[in-house]
């Protein structure tokens, strides 16, 4: 069972993650996410040199380079928040609504999810997009690596709010019930 019809009557104690009204989480989940893509970058140096960015041959070129890793950046994010509505779509049958808003896309759903569930519906496109961008690092010639690579440490760096929430719901090590409006996670214990 991935959701309820409902949140249980049984589990009472409400809990609430919202980085948009803690301003301490939200820096610190900055930190964290420009951490974990500084580590990226650092890994990606040890496949390929960074010079490899900026080695295009003119300003024109490397103008052109930067266009299109801002065009990729912004295909993926709508892709990304795509396979969020598609997950939500199979696991429950029940079509999201996707919502632009400020600086930022989410999906918008009532659905109340079991942690499993919940794990599958927020993981999803992290662990698809980022295959599809491994498997494209790997066939791909260096001189494109950098460019997929950047949107892959967009794609994982930029869950460090996913890998919060799993941490904080995976460690209640309780029954729970998981409401995501896109913004806040509130959840059930």
């Amino acid at each position: 069972m991935c959701c309820y019809k409902e949140k249980p009557e049984k589990l009472k104690t409400e809990h609430v993650i919202d980085p948009e009204g803690d301003k301490k989480l939200r820096l610190y989940l900055s930190l964290g996410a420009v951490g974990l893509a500084a580590v990226l970058v650092g890994i990606g140096c040890i496949f390929v040199p960074i010079t490899k960015l900026y080695d295009v041959g003119g300003v024109g070129r490397f103008i052109l380079r930067a266009v299109l890793i801002i065009v990729m950046a912004a295909v993926y994010y709508c892709v990304h928040e795509l396979v969020h509505s598609y997950v939500l779509k199979r696991l429950t049958g029940i079509t999201a609504k996707i919502v632009f808003e400020k600086y930022h896309a989410h999906c918008v759903s009532d659905t109340v999810f079991t942690l499993k569930g919940y794990l599958i519906y927020c993981f999803a496109p992290v662990i698809i997009i980022g295959v599809v961008l491994l498997i494209l690092n790997i066939v791909l010639p260096d001189k494109f690596f950098w460019q997929v690579y950047i949107i892959q440490i967009i794609n994982i760096a930029g869950a460090a709010g996913e890998f919060y929430a799993a941490y904080m719901l995976i460690k209640e090590k309780k029954e729970l019930a998981i409401q995501d409006d896109g913004v806040k996670l509130t959840y059930w214990t």
